[in-house]
């Protein structure tokens, strides 16, 4: 452990949140330089942390050489405070919680995500934001929202994350939200809090299962014990736990389905698009959605042990995929599609995550992270370009109005629908590749359908908002310009990591690496190597030769050529116009094509119809049933007690009369009574 960079760690924290209380405090009146402290904070996050990512990563520090010399990986370690001392009483555990952060390769890894699309929605911001009213007050909230995750991400303690993942909530609420005076803001904002305290309570139960089976709520203490399978006990051999694995698995898993929006848990993030375009890409690719992936790979030992709980895993996050990828088929609103997009790609993480392919998951992460940030703050510069038109019907023939904007997007769509050699095409084909190797042949075969899906609704999208004739408002069509350098720059810096960032993470090895060299011997495999050994042997997975001319290579050409079909089949319906009769053509045949699915493309439109079923259920029924419960407890609870209070109060009050306080009444009541007694026994004794 290098203790020369222990202050380093809680410094990546303490900068943006130094940032968010003082703009708090005095950003209203710094005016239009209200970015300069939470923008200058976030780059100076970035920069400690890309030091400390250095060291872990690379073993720049005095460990050097530790990682890859056969000795322990390389980590960071600093803890500020003893948060809560109780020692237990009568045989109870001691419940201690320290203030600490960790960072290992995991860990690190998420930091390069986190900071780096964080520091560039900052920047973008500048523009985005310039003409708002409420300027100073979104980057403060974008400095709060760094710290939750920031906290989120570097937990050494199961208490200090929950903390940090119910104050990603909060964040996410104030951002949603921001646009407070418009009602599909505030209801989006309270509907993403409410749905995601659902998975929350599942996590928090998750959290008291932990340490009723391990008596810590340390995380790697927690794990490694799990890990075990049963808790070591002197002298007795190993016992099991009070609360079995797989229930604590459930537990924790139903925290990630809230924060990460899969099935069903996944109605708020749609909604979350009301949030300015920088939340959304803040929200949908850095830190929120991928919370709950960073949180089922860090307790990856859980779930090893519980491999039933793992199939759930998949079968949930493979749904999702297929699930939102058909909504986003038919959707018409530019940054709904983006969104639905992100349920889709999550979707795959979590499935990868199931099939036991846990570093496919974070390399899935790393770029969907930033091809998913440059489509989003693209949208953006759309949205900026047509004066706040989000339609897509409403938009076409942009790509030679704003050329940087087209650009980045075309290789932001490139790079998700899987299409060599750009990054998305490299973490897809390992989750689908994992997922065959495996065994779970329905969740390749649901992946290679979402595939398609994808790369035609991704191209449907560049087609509707870039291609073709222009359908913009003829007011606003003179005005459609390219969006201010400070926004097209984040643009470029996303675009370049989208390019290249697959081939860089699959090195070192022959080139191309995972398609001429060894699974698993990628750059970023050999990082996470240490945290995921552990699993994999439990899950009894072993590395297995590349093989191009072999199965290997039959599943990477299906992955590419279903990613082809997808391009070419949204290129014939939503290309550059060839002329009038082409253009009329196309769309007599997108009208043809939908007529033969009424059902299906109504369903899709509709989102299939989720927001109205929960509707009927929780408002419609479940108000019913709460309006019953309240009428019972008014007229029937209450009136039983309120009959016995009355009857009591009464009953007290006619005594009460008879306590005149007169000796006179008293001496006559004791001789009535005596009277009573004496004429009761003559009258027995006389019968």
């Amino acid at each position: 452990m290098n203790q020369e960079l222990t202050f380093l760690i809680p410094l990546i924290i303490a900068l943006p949140l130094a940032g968010f209380l003082i703009t708090a405090a005095i950003g209203k009146h710094l005016g239009k330089r209200a970015h300069l402290i939470p923008v200058g904070a976030v780059v100076l996050s970035w920069l400690v942390a890309m030091v400390v990512v250095a060291a872990v990563l690379f073993d720049t520090g005095p460990a050097a050489g530790t990682r890859y010399g056969g000795g322990p990986p390389f980590t960071a370690l600093a803890t500020l405070w003893q948060w809560i001392p109780a020692h237990g009483f009568g045989g109870s555990p001691d419940f201690t919680v320290s203030i600490g952060f960790f960072v290992d390769s995991l860990t690190a890894v998420l930091l390069i995500v986190v900071t780096t699309i964080g520091m560039l929605v900052h920047v973008y911001s500048i523009g985005y934001m310039a003409h708002d009213a409420g300027y100073w007050r979104f980057f403060a909230y974008l400095n709060l929202f760094m710290v939750s995750m920031l906290v989120l991400v570097l937990a050494d303690s199961w208490l200090v994350l929950f903390v940090a993942w119910e104050l990603v909530g909060l964040s996410s609420y104030l951002l949603i939200g921001f646009w407070y005076r418009k009602n599909a803001a505030a209801l989006a904002s309270k509907k993403a809090f409410i749905v995601n305290r659902v998975g929350d309570v599942g996590f928090a139960l998750g959290i008291m299962a932990i340490f009723l089976d391990t008596h810590t709520l340390n995380i790697r203490d927690s794990l490694q014990i799990l890990g075990a399978g049963s808790i070591p006990t002197s002298g007795l051999g190993p016992a099991p736990f009070p609360i079995p694995i797989a229930i604590v698995a459930l537990l924790v898993f139903a925290g990630a389905v809230g924060k990460s929006a899969q099935f069903p848990l996944h109605v708020w993030l749609p909604d979350a698009m009301e949030g300015p375009t920088p939340v959304s890409a803040l929200i949908h690719a850095a830190t929120m959605v991928n919370a709950g992936v960073y949180m089922v790979a860090r307790a990856n030992p859980i779930f090893a042990a519980a491999p039933e709980v793992m199939t759930v895993v998949a079968a949930i996050g493979i749904f999702t995929a297929i699930l939102a990828a058909s909504i986003a088929m038919t959707q018409t609103d530019i940054k709904r599609v983006l969104a639905y997009s992100t349920l889709s790609q999550l979707g795959y993480m979590f499935a990868s995550l199931g099939v036991g392919a846990f570093t496919a998951a974070i390399f899935h992460l790393m770029t969907h992270g930033f091809f998913k940030g440059l489509l989003f703050l693209g949208s953006g510069s759309v949205i900026h370009a047509v004066h706040e038109e989000q339609d897509m019907r409403k938009m076409g023939g942009l790509r030679k109005k704003i050329p940087q904007t087209y650009r980045t997007m075309l290789i932001g769509a490139i790079a998700i629908s899987g299409i060599p050699p750009l990054a998305g095409f490299f973490s897809k084909d390992e989750i689908l590749g994992e997922a065959f190797k495996n065994g779970f042949y329905w969740v390749w075969a649901i992946g290679i359908v979402v595939a398609v899906m994808t790369a035609f609704y991704m191209f449907r999208l560049i087609g509707l908002t870039f291609w073709g004739k222009s359908r913009v408002d003829p007011a606003v069509e003179p005005k459609v310009h390219e969006s201010p350098r400070v926004m097209t720059i984040p643009l470029w810096l996303l675009a370049i990591p989208s390019v290249i960032l697959g081939a860089i993470l699959s090195w070192p090895g022959p080139p191309l690496g995972p398609l001429f060299g060894q699974s698993g011997t990628g750059l970023l495999a050999g990082w996470l190597e240490p945290v995921f050994a552990g699993a994999q042997q439990m899950l009894g997975r072993t590395e297995t030769t590349f093989q191009i001319f072999g199965i290997d290579g039959a599943l990477l050409g299906a992955s590419i050529a279903v990613a082809v079909m997808g391009v070419v089949a949204a290129w014939r319906l939503f290309g550059v116009e060839l002329g009038p009769i082409r253009g009329a053509q196309r769309h007599d045949q997108v009208k043809a094509l939908t007529a033969r699915v009424p059902g299906l493309y109504r369903a899709s439109l509709n989102k299939w119809w989720f927001d109205d079923l929960n509707h009927v259920l929780f408002i419609v029924i479940g108000g019913a049933i709460a309006n019953g419960a309240a009428w019972f407890d008014r007229n029937i609870v209450d009136g039983i007690v309120n009959g016995i209070g009355s009857v009591t109060r009464r009953a007290g009050g006619d005594l009460a009369r008879v306590q005149t306080g007169r000796v006179q009444n008293y001496a006559l009541g004791i001789a009535i009574g005596l009277i009573v007694m004496a004429g009761s026994y003559l009258f027995i004794a006389g019968h």
